[in-house]
Formats: structure tokens, sequence, C-alpha cells
């Protein structure tokens, strides 16, 4: 179609003349994704399923035989049912959505789901979660030489090694130029797709945390040195890509009290089975927050956040990770709610900071912080009703601190382990 009169002198960067082109609407695109999504959600409610209170892609279907459980991912479909009703419920929405929509591809006890490699161990309750197939296809389309074991070839100069010292160095050294050429070129185009890429990966893979934090900083213009700090994180992630995340399996809680106080995290166990939040965050050159919830013995989130505000202490920057933490509780207790496995009690969550656990749990007196107080309105609000509770550990025991900045090697394999309960693995 012809531009409109208003925008018909524009063109493009060589010249001709620009156009609006009508396709139709791909999955997951705005319109084609929104109208699916209205017509799935119809269709599910015609058959007796309900939506779940404030979780939106959780459906619920109780019946007298058993009760069932839906996740949606756009037309990705994932089934709990107890066995008292003989799967009924589920197979017979598989069936009423098959004659709706055409044959349907269903598998029961799947290997794979949305993206995510699936591996189980029923006796002993664990399940993990990995996604081997989109670390080599990131690998083949971006570093193609790991796929034949080998590091990848950096350009002499940039002073990076397969060290994960020297990668932090260049990743901290990544700034966005103060001149930009009108077009990215090739490698700015490659080095974009590679942080995409690595940001899917992310999600069971806490290791890439921060220095996907540092590559997303300067996203939009990748200077010199950004590639090969991708392509130093791939290599890094690559050679753990059957590692993922292991659930199940948690015993007692590692966390236990001392006084009213504080509380101590063992990085060399495993996580609670009850959840929890770890928040960190740094203040300096670089203000960032990272927390984790961990749920069944191992993350169910993990993040490195910019703090946007502008910060005068330490201190500060801790209360708005807690605060961070807290909003992140909020949602997950609501997602235990809606699976029927409320929390008993109140969430714990760590600080390091103790004057920012005293001040947000009024056990202390906030002088000199009086100016930011208002900060802690919400979460000393989640404290009073015992939603969570905020609890001081050392830092040297913080289980988030590898999201907020570079730590030595043993401590940081120990975060990665407590994270993502690898050492459950060779039990699959």
């Amino acid at each position: 179609m012809r531009m409109p009169t208003a925008f018909e002198d524009l063109t493009a960067d060589d010249g001709s003349k620009l156009c609006i082109e009508l396709t139709t609407p791909m999955w997951g695109e705005q319109e084609a994704g929104f109208e699916w999504q209205v017509e799935l959600e119809n269709t599910l409610e015609e058959i007796g399923w309900r939506r779940a209170e404030n979780v939106p892609a959780l459906w619920t279907f109780t019946s007298p035989q058993g009760d069932a459980k839906l996740i949606t991912i756009v037309d990705d479909l994932l089934f709990s049912e107890s066995k008292t009703s003989g799967y009924t419920i589920s197979e017979r929405t598989i069936a009423l959505l098959g004659r709706k929509y055409g044959n349907l591809s269903a598998e029961r006890d799947p290997t794979s789901f949305a993206g995510y490699k699936i591996r189980r161990d029923r006796e002993r309750g664990y399940i993990n979660l990995s996604m081997p197939q989109k670390i080599i296809e990131a690998a083949r389309e971006h570093s193609p030489e790991l796929l034949d074991g080998t590091a990848p070839q950096i350009p002499s100069g940039t002073a990076l090694s397969t060290s994960e010292k020297s990668l932090s160095k260049l990743a901290d050294k990544l700034a966005m130029p103060d001149e930009r050429q009108p077009r990215l070129s090739k490698r700015q185009i490659q080095t974009q797709q590679l942080i995409g890429s690595l940001k899917f990966i992310e999600q069971l893979h806490p290791r890439l945390s921060l220095v996907l934090h540092r590559l997303s900083c300067i996203m939009s213009y990748p200077p010199a040195g950004a590639w090969d700090v991708a392509r130093g994180a791939l290599a890094a992630v690559y050679a753990e890509r059957d590692v993922g995340i292991t659930y199940g399996g948690a015993g007692s809680s590692t966390t236990r009290l001392s006084g009213h106080l504080h509380g101590q995290i063992d990085l060399s166990g495993q996580a609670a089975p009850e959840l929890q939040a770890h928040a960190d965050a740094t203040w300096g050159d670089r203000n960032v927050y990272g927390l984790i919830l961990t749920y069944a013995g191992a993350a169910v989130l993990h993040q490195t956040k910019k703090i946007a505000l502008i910060v005068d202490s330490s201190m500060e920057s801790e209360a708005i990770g807690s605060s961070k933490a807290g909003e992140a509780v909020s949602f997950a207790r609501e997602i235990l709610r809606a699976l029927g496995v409320p929390p008993a009690g109140s969430t714990l969550i760590t600080t390091d900071n103790l004057s920012n656990q005293r001040v947000a749990s009024g056990a202390g007196a906030p002088t000199r912080s009086l100016h930011f107080l208002r900060r802690y309105g919400v979460l000393k609000q989640r404290i009073r009703t015992s939603e969570v509770e905020l609890r001081h550990i050392p830092d040297e025991q913080m289980p988030a601190d590898f999201l907020t900045k570079w730590i030595g090697s043993k401590k940081l394999e120990r975060s990665i382990q407590y994270a993502t309960n690898s050492c459950q693995l060779e039990n699959l």
C-alpha cells in the first residue's frame, strides 16, 4: 500500500520510496497471538476449565474422579493430573481440542516442552530441566568450533582468554561509543543475535546473568569487544549444556536461626524445599541488584537488574534489592496458592546488609536513612502481614552476590551448585 500523505516524503537509506506491506500474521505476533489466546481461553471455559486466580496462564479442572491443572504457552499445553481420574480429564480435553482445531500431537510423560529438555527420576523425586539443543544451535550459528571441542578463536589484541577473569575484565570495559554509524555492521548484528540467543538460555543457567547484563547494556550498538565477550559466555555455557537446573529431593531447610535476626546459608548444601528469596545489590559506578528465588531445592527465578534510581549508600541499594525480592515473592506465593500448595507461613528473604535488615524489620532506628525510608513502605507492610520475613546472613553465605559482582571461583561454583542443585544430576 502507498504511504499516507503525511509520510510520503520518507525514503529508505538507499533513497528508494517506502511502502506499507501487508502480510499474514505469524504465531507470536500481536494480532494472531491475541486472537488465538482469546479463542483458546473461550474453548477451555466451554470444556469446563477455570482460570486460576491471579495466574492467567494456569487453568484448573475439578471433577468427582480427580482434578487437573493446565499451563498454556501460546499453543503449547502442559497437563498435570491426579492418578485417581485415570488421566481422563487431559485425554478428553485433547480429544475435544483435536476435533475443533485438527490433529494435535500429544505425548504422555514428555521429554521436552517449550524448548526445555525434561529428565525425571520418579523414585527419588527429581526432575531436571535443561536446553542443550538451544545451546548447540547457538554454537552452530555463532561459534561452530565449539562443536569440534575447541575454544573460540579470539582475535589477538583483545586481551581475552578462556579464563573467566579475563572475560569479566573485558565485559566491565564495554561501553557505548560516543559516535555511531547510521547502520550497524554485520558483526554488530551478529552480536545482537547471539545476545538474544543467550538471553533465552539464561533461564536455566544463572552463570550467564551478570555477563549478560553487561552485554544487554550495550546491545543497541555493540562496541568492539562485545562479540568476544558474548562468544566467551557461549563457550562457558556450552561446557555445561546438559546441566540445567534440578528440582526435588530437598531435605530439611538449610537455613537456621541464630537468635532472631540472623540466618545461615550452607552454599555447599541444597536449597530448601520451601519458597525462599535471596537478594544482593551493589553501590558504586554500576548500581545493580540480583535476586534468586528457590523452591523444591533449586532456583525458579534468578535475575540481574539495573537500579535506575540515584542512591547514596549501599544500604539504600540493598533496600531496593530486598523490596524487589518481596515483589517476586508475592507473585510466587500466588502461583503456589493457585497450584494448591500455598506456603504455610512467611517466606524468607535474606540480605547481607545488617542495617537494611534492621530498619525493614523494625528492629533498628533509621537515623541517617530517614530520607529514603518511604521506599521501605511496601516491604515493611509485607513483613507486618507475615507474607515475608527478612533475615541477615554473612556476606560469604549470600547465594545471590554472583549476580551483582565478580566473585572468586570457589564461591562462584558453590553458588551455581546451590542455585541449580547440580549435585543431584548423577541421580538422574
